[in-house]
């Protein structure tokens, strides 16, 4: 099945901390389901199809109002959640004998509490640009019906998009216990 991306690997290369060598076939599975699950929640499924199916079309097939939502907020926000949703990916590979840990000879792969703590930066990142594309969804409906109409068969737009947590000030490694619940303010 042909999925429509939003973003580019030349697109994460030159304005993420990815850089070149990481590869690019690794992330389309991070990018597709960031898509089908933060995108899609943030544009609410009708437009979040709407807007694939034209660019599956063609990618002419967009016109300037949509264009400008893509490159000023959709891509922005998408890079945020794929360096948060791929951060784990990048330390841990899946191999035949298990999950192994990436290593190489001339650096140290990060500690797994650091690992959370950049997710946790990148999520903050990601969430404040969601919330500037739903604000200018907001503001602009009469350039984008499709964001209010409401579906029974998907998602619809969310009115904000951050999510906050709790710290309980424990190790969630020496306890075995979460260390934050996060609630979400949808």
């Amino acid at each position: 099945m042909d999925e429509y991306l939003f973003i580019s690997q030349d697109y994460l290369i030159e304005n993420s901390i990815i850089n070149s060598n990481v590869d690019y076939k690794n992330l389309r599975s991070t990018i597709i389901m960031v898509q089908d699950i933060y995108l899609q929640q943030i544009l609410g499924t009708v437009m979040y199809e709407d807007l694939c199916a034209k660019g599956l079309a063609s990618p002419r097939g967009f016109n300037s109002d949509e264009i400008t939502l893509i490159k000023k907020y959709i891509q922005k926000t998408l890079m945020w959640y794929v360096l948060m949703e791929s951060t784990p990916e990048f330390k841990f590979k899946y191999m035949n004998k298990g999950v192994m840990v990436k290593n190489s000879e001339n650096s140290q792969a990060a500690d797994t509490s650091d690992i959370f703590k950049l997710m946790d930066m990148w999520r903050i990142k990601a969430e404040q640009y969601a919330e500037l594309l739903t604000k200018y969804l907001t503001n602009n409906t009469i350039l984008f019906p499709k964001y209010l109409d409401y579906t029974c068969e998907g998602l619809n737009a969310a009115t904000t998009n951050y999510s906050t947590g709790i710290d309980l000030d424990t190790d969630i490694y020496e306890q075995g216990k979460p260390t934050k619940i996060i609630i979400s303010v949808n």
